[in-house]
């Protein structure tokens, strides 16, 4: 007879509720890594439009230079600011989606506990019938081989 864990249905929906839970987690992740791209190709654009700006300013007018300067900088810390804010918001609902997917990976493992140690009680006690049944054969053998 196979061993047969009760509270398999019950498992079953914690492995479920468990790789729901990662999946968010890998996908708040993801948008935490996508925003840190983002801001660092926003600093590597900002680097790249200051170099080029250098390059112009010997050639173009210093005035409507400068001012386009202030104009693109400020567009640029206003979009860094609002990629920040995306950043620490999304960073945030990670640590919380990480918390809540530790809590329900350890009511998992709490019953893969459980179960683990009742199949082994169960295959320790379809062990010692084994024996003994072998035990029994090996004794009514010895038994009937010293009648004859």
């Amino acid at each position: 007879m196979a061993f047969r864990y009760a509270l398999q249905p019950l498992l079953r929906l914690r492995e479920s509720l468990e790789r729901q839970e990662e999946q968010c987690l890998f996908a708040l992740a993801a948008l935490v890594s996508r925003l840190r791209a983002q801001i660092e190709q926003l600093h590597q654009n900002e680097f790249e439009v200051k170099r080029a700006e250098l390059r112009e300013m010997t050639t173009v007018s210093l005035g409507a230079s400068l001012q386009f300067s202030a104009v693109r900088e400020a567009a640029f810390r206003m979009v860094r600011k609002k990629l920040q804010m995306q950043l620490e918001e999304a960073e945030r609902k990670r640590l919380l989606k990480l918390r809540e997917y530790q809590a329900v990976r350890q009511k998992r493992e709490v019953l893969q506990g459980l179960r683990d140690r009742q199949e082994a009680a169960y295959e320790l006690g379809l062990a010692r019938h084994e024996q003994q049944t072998a035990d029994e054969a090996f004794l009514i053998r010895t038994h009937v081989l010293s009648r004859e």
